[in-house]
């Protein structure tokens, strides 16, 4: 199966210890990019979906902190699914790549990096739109 072009699942070191664990994030090594923004989402019903959208310039590191949540990632040709369960592994998505996330389990908390500030004009919404930019 090919995958969405670019988009990496990637393994975060942790340090665990009988009284709990810890995962440190060197901003500088860690990730693909210079993050300019954080966010987390919380507080979705299971079985809910957010996202649906891509960004024209944007890229995003996605961790699950708490519960499940599965990721599909869209690139117009192939399309691939990214179960976050656990706050060691981290989705890289780069930007004109749609993605949707279906929170699995009630309590789940999405954090998310970003590589620019909010902007409305970076988001595409239509998914026919996306892919009549991306050529297909």
């Amino acid at each position: 199966m090919n995958k969405a072009k670019d988009v990496a699942l990637l393994s975060l070191k942790s340090n665990s210890a009988a009284n709990g664990s810890l995962v440190p994030i060197e901003l500088s090594a860690d990730i693909p990019f210079e993050p300019k923004r954080i966010f987390y989402v919380y507080g979705v019903p299971a079985g809910d979906v957010r996202g649906q959208h891509a960004h024209f310039t944007t890229k995003q590191l996605l961790i699950c902190l708490s519960g499940e949540i599965r990721v599909i990632c869209d690139d117009g040709k192939h399309r691939n699914i990214y179960t976050l369960d656990s706050p060691d592994k981290a989705l890289y998505i780069p930007e004109l790549v749609w993605d949707e996330c279906e929170y699995i389990l009630q309590n789940s908390v999405l954090l998310v990096l970003s590589s620019t500030s909010y902007d409305l004009k970076d988001y595409i919404t239509d998914y026919q739109q996306f892919l009549e930019l991306k050529g297909i």
